[in-house]
């Protein structure tokens, strides 16, 4: 599963599991980045009393813990090449033996891994063992970031509620147009877990049983009138609210870059190619607009 960081990667994963014939088996997350290498090792595998100082008993690794479950293995880009070893042989074997053990164990697991970086450049550059990443690269999937799916902003925002409100504000059971339509306009940079944050003080700060916008942060509440868009009004459905939403931010943007198309994408933090696409779908950019385009990416290129 590759994407930027807090891009929903976990979400992902466990919607895999959930919806997989292992679902009724447990689903174990292991972050790789989080721990040293020895500390990692002991977490993956187990290890056996008096392994190492502080060892004073038996103790059963994630792999074993997930037995007919799911492994996430998050951030595994930065396991260490000799852990990578290890775990090729438990993917290829399906055994492996605890830290300072001689039984082997054998185990029956499926294998989810994540990371948020570019890892066919790391197995190029002879970070990360190729044959692991032949193995783990099945099904990829990329999750991109919360900036070029605005439409998932609504059902994320229901989940956080669900998760969130029966500790925070067990009254709360929606929130209102207006302030989705807020969260639906910003670009998230912190994805999914900036999200997340701005859905829980939103519970803090909210009264009667919906998020209104008084309740939202003060960055999502209080935009100036250069940054903030013009919720739309009227009998508009939740999907031409977001769809009209997304036209003003990429016509603003396209205006600010003089309509390069590159500089705009950029702007956005979309692809080139998505942006041609949202520029058709909107009908941004007439044929006026197309030659100063022309023009600006040429002198652009010149640069």
């Amino acid at each position: 599963i590759l994407g930027e960081s807090v891009t929903g990667k976990e979400l992902v994963a466990r919607a895999i599991h959930v919806r997989s014939k292992r679902a009724s088996g447990p689903f174990v997350k292991v972050n790789c980045g989080a721990l040293t290498e020895t500390l990692l090792e002991s977490e993956l595998f187990g290890h056996e009393k008096g392994a190492f100082t502080g060892a004073i008993k038996r103790k059963l690794g994630r792999f074993e813990l997930a037995d007919k479950g799911t492994l996430f293995l998050d951030e595994i880009g930065d396991m260490s090449p000799n852990l990578q070893l290890k775990l090729l042989r438990v993917l290829q074997e399906r055994e492996f033996e605890r830290v300072g053990g001689e039984e082997t164990v054998r185990v029956d697991v499926r294998v989810l891994s994540a990371t948020h970086r570019d890892i066919k450049k790391e197995v190029e550059e002879g970070r990360f063992r190729e044959d692991l990443f032949y193995r783990l690269h099945v099904v990829p999937c990329h999750v991109p970031p919360l900036r070029e799916r605005r439409e998932d902003i609504p059902a994320l925002v229901e989940h956080f509620i669900r998760k969130l409100g029966p500790r925070t504000n067990p009254a709360i059971r929606r929130i209102d147009d207006a302030a989705l339509a807020r969260l639906t306009a910003y670009n998230w940079p912190g994805n999914v877990r900036e999200l997340e944050n701005a859905v829980e003080q939103s519970l803090v700060f909210a009264n009667g049983d919906s998020i209104e916008v008084s309740a939202l942060p003060a960055f999502l509440r209080e935009g100036s009138s250069e940054t903030s868009l013009a919720v739309p009004s009227g009998n508009m459905s939740l999907p031409e609210i977001l769809d009209d939403l997304e036209r003003q931010l990429i016509q603003r943007a396209y205006d600010k870059t003089g309509g390069v198309k590159t500089e705009t994408a950029r702007l956005l933090g979309i692809k080139t190619s998505a942006l041609y696409y949202k520029l058709e779908k909107y009908g941004i950019g007439g044929a006026g607009s197309k030659a100063a385009a022309a023009a600006n990416e040429k002198s652009d290129d010149a640069k």
